[in-house]
């Protein structure tokens, strides 16, 4: 079987035979490169891999086992793309950008099926994550308004690729999905599709290890991609000085952009409106040196914050199914996270974490006191063996191999 899949931003094995860089970190594509991993294994399965980049010309790389292509994405690079692959099977990876509906636009939508990861156009109203627009327009800092990318750039854009992602959905038959959530919204927007459930692989480095509560740092909180308002990091912030009143030894780890960009002249003109906003909060809260952004971490940098850290905290205005709050899981750390979007279905009940609705600031307090106090006697086999079912990669394999036949056939 032929089988392409399109993708955002082009596997790590790509980017490496493209830059001559043997070093590019296999975090790139988090769950999809393992996913790619498992398909390497299968005999007569050959795997092709399309991505836009900013590339003059297409470019084919050969892999050990993919083909890997890079495209400008102009109608007749996929036109071609079609004509050089001649696949059995296309799998889209999301549905958040126009070049995934620009291909089905140009080579159809026959045996095509499309993963859903965010869903744009459900997560548009959220992305101010309860902020008021007139506090952020007063925020938009010197490098939003040259680059044009203030969190009002952002979400015209997104609401933009929200349209895109509601007309590639009514324009295939066949989605893959994993949660309620995505499920219900899914077939909201298109009653006709065919929903696959199928779970997602982690990357390799969790599938080993146990968090132990002697070796980790007591009353370290650690979180990721706190980036965008989205993601609630100012939520939290809210809540952090009730928090110190009781654990005063309270310290966060962050991994993703530094927001922040350093206190220098450099770090300031660089810093976007939400970092700029972020950096008052610390401020007038008294939260200095609380908070430390780790940058862009590879699944080893991860792993090992997460084994540190005393709880994982995921205070999202929406998510479909966080992937660090599923490696946090099968390592064992205490989680917390909102119940939006998908979450409840990671966290079924208090043996898999807790749960608290969104900018509910004395909730969010209580959530993490109670987990501090009861991490030292914290069972975690329970959420450790629903972690491990979910994420086993040859039940996963099967299952995809499974939707592949029937979407083919």
């Amino acid at each position: 079987m032929k089988v392409l899949w399109i993708l955002n931003t082009p596997l790590p094995e790509a980017i490496s035979l493209q830059t001559g860089r043997p070093d590019v970190s296999h975090s790139t594509g988090s769950w999809v490169h393992a996913m790619a991993c498992l398909l390497e294994q299968i005999p007569g399965l050959e795997l092709s891999v399309a991505a836009p980049a900013r590339v003059e010309k297409a470019i084919i790389l050969r892999g050990k086992a993919i083909t890997h292509y890079l495209l400008p994405t102009r109608k007749q690079d996929w036109e071609w793309l079609r004509e050089q692959v001649q696949p059995d099977l296309i799998h889209i990876h999301g549905t958040e950008y126009p070049c995934f509906l620009e291909w089905v636009k140009t080579c159809g939508n026959s045996h095509t099926v499309v993963s859903l990861q965010g869903l744009v156009s459900r997560i548009a109203d959220k992305y101010f994550g309860g902020i008021p627009e007139e506090t952020l327009r007063q925020y938009v800092s010197l490098r939003d308004r040259i680059r044009k990318d203030s969190l009002f750039d952002q979400k015209k854009n997104l609401v933009y690729r929200g349209s895109c992602e509601i007309e590639l959905l009514k324009s295939v038959n066949h989605v893959i999905g994993r949660t309620a959530w995505d499920r219900s919204n899914a077939l909201e927007i298109n009653p006709n599709l065919q929903y696959h459930t199928l779970s997602e692989p982690l990357r390799e480095p969790f599938y080993s290890g146990r968090w132990k509560y002697d070796e980790c740092v007591p009353f370290r909180i650690f979180m990721t991609q706190a980036h965008y308002p989205l993601k609630g990091l100012h939520t939290f912030l809210e809540a952090l000085p009730s928090v110190l009143k009781k654990a005063p030894d309270v310290s966060v780890h962050i991994a993703g952009p530094d927001i922040l960009r350093g206190t220098g002249l450099r770090g300031l003109l660089l810093r976007s409106g939400y970092g700029c906003y972020i950096a008052d909060m610390i401020h007038e809260k008294g939260l200095e040196g609380r908070i430390q952004f780790i940058g862009e971490s590879d699944a080893g940098t991860v792993k090992h914050e997460l084994m540190q850290a005393n709880l994982f905290l995921s205070p999202s205005a929406i998510e479909n199914s966080s992937n660090a709050l599923c490696e946090a899981q099968i390592l064992g750390v205490p989680v917390i996270a909102t119940a939006v979007g998908g979450t409840p279905d990671l966290i079924p009940d208090a043996d898999h974490g807790r749960l608290y609705e969104f900018n509910d600031t004395a909730a969010l307090t209580d959530a993490i006191l109670s987990t501090f106090a009861d991490s030292c006697r914290f069972d975690a086999s329970s959420m450790i063996r629903t972690a491990v079912k979910r994420h086993d990669r040859q039940t996963i394999l099967r299952d995809l191999l499974k939707i592949y036949d029937e979407v083919a056939g």
